[in-house]
């Protein structure tokens, strides 16, 4: 019976949300890079204008005061602007962005998460979804469209296997092809269906670790044994003691 891989549920949508979220960063990166930093620029000039304006109606007034014979200090028109450019004052100055804000925005969330990150997990979802791993019931091994026949099969690394759930097919003309059990479901059983064939004594057809099973049978029996030994100390002391 053949055994072909396909992609696991957590990759595809691990990949959706993480487009997702950069989509979101993105947005935002745009919208604070074109609309509030702008916004608070326009904000802190618009201050300082006002600023301006009111000390400069404040120098007119005490000027035109210290006239002689001044009978009214401002204009009607100079104390409108005077209170409007006071309004403002008087609500504090905004804080101005900071000069890393634009860069930020820009490369960080715009070019970087918006630009990049959202092509590239769609891309890795789609191009992972594309990928195919068959064992097929004769012992060839196919990929991506490229069959190895059982007899060309050379080796397979299982130096990552236990740690990282990923083992390497050999070729024997030189071809890696990688298996990662994380990305891939069924592929434990591919690579159980190699490592069981090429090395019986050490893997089984599920990709299990049999030396590390037996090891833990070994372990298990021991204590076991031993258990029971203690268990039974007790009635061999209390049988001494009744024969002295």
């Amino acid at each position: 019976m053949a055994i072909e891989t396909t992609l696991q549920a957590r990759q595809k949508w691990w990949n959706i949300l993480y487009a997702v979220i950069c989509g979101v960063l993105g947005a935002w990166g745009a919208y604070d890079y074109w609309v509030t930093i702008p916004r608070k620029e326009a904000e802190v000039a618009a201050y300082e204008v006002a600023a301006t304006t009111a000390e400069e109606m404040e120098a007119k007034a005490r000027a035109a005061a210290a006239a002689p014979g001044a009978a009214q200090t401002l204009s009607v028109e100079d104390v409108k602007t005077y209170e409007a450019a006071k309004a403002v004052v008087d609500k504090g100055k905004p804080v101005a962005p900071a000069a890393y804000d634009r860069p930020v925005q820009m490369w960080l969330y715009i070019i970087g998460c918006g630009v990049l990150g959202v092509p590239w997990f769609l891309w890795e979802w789609l191009s992972s979804a594309s990928k195919k791993y068959r064992l097929n019931a004769d012992g060839s091994f196919e990929f991506n469209g490229r069959s190895i026949p059982m007899e060309d099969i050379a080796d397979i690394d299982m130096a990552k296997w236990m740690s990282k759930s990923v083992a390497t097919v050999v070729a024997k003309d030189g071809t890696r092809i990688v298996l990662d059990d994380y990305k891939f479901k069924n592929s434990n059983l591919i690579v159980g269906g190699i490592a069981a064939r090429l090395y019986p004594n050490d893997w089984d057809t599920d990709g299990r670790d049999l030396n590390k099973i037996r090891a833990q049978e070994e372990a298990a029996a021991a204590a076991e044994a031993a258990e029971l030994a203690a268990a039974n100390q007790p009635a061999a002391d209390s049988t001494t003691d009744k024969t002295v």
